[in-house]
């Protein structure tokens, strides 16, 4: 799937770490097949594209044995209600982040970062011209899947996207849709 790519530039820096938590890093670093350096960088990663902006807004972490549970708890009616906060909620985390409230932005500052920290879905895309397709896939049971489609649902229609297809097969949900490019007339004539 073709992703949003970021290059890095890097530069040389010096910490000075307690060795119990040197310890710690190093340890988690190799359970993860990871060199010191990659994991460390992948920790701060996490802290800036996650982290900081979910501390812009009151957010409670829960497990997700308990958010499935709630959830599946949920008859139609209330997980159409929740559903419909979710442009609420990421209007606001888009505000207080700077960026703009638009597909492009949604993917790569909210559906991927979701995916990699929150346990909700693993999220895969695929944009080629003007033909996207949204994957999210979970483990979290059939309900749950079912609640994430309303909530993306939700979300693309805030942003005016017009589905032309929407699937929910088991624990996977798929969007496809064609990203309309709005002419303007150039100024000059």
């Amino acid at each position: 799937m073709e992703q949003l790519k970021t290059t890095f530039r890097t530069n040389r820096i010096t910490l000075r770490l307690p060795n119990s938590i040197l310890d710690e890093l190093r340890k988690e670093a190799e359970d993860k097949d990871l060199p010191l350096n990659s994991f460390i960088s992948k920790i701060l990663l996490k802290h800036i594209s996650f982290n900081k902006r979910f501390e812009m807004m009151p957010t409670v972490l829960v497990s997700q044995i308990l958010l499935a549970a709630m959830v599946e708890s949920m008859d139609e009616a209330s997980m159409n209600e929740a559903a419909k906060l979710a442009p609420k909620v990421v209007k606001k985390l888009a505000a207080l982040g700077g960026w703009e409230y638009n597909i492009d932005r949604m993917i790569e500052n909210y559906f991927t970062i979701i995916g990699k920290y929150c346990g909700w879905y693993q999220f895969r895309y695929k944009a080629d011209r003007a033909n996207y397709t949204l994957t999210f896939e979970t483990n979290m049971g059939r309900k749950w899947a079912r609640f994430i489609s309303k909530y993306v649902r939700s979300i693309l229609e805030s942003l005016k996207v017009h589905i032309t297809d929407e699937s929910l097969d088991e624990e996977v949900v798929v969007f496809k849709f064609l990203k309309l490019i709005v002419w303007e007339p150039s100024a000059s004539r």
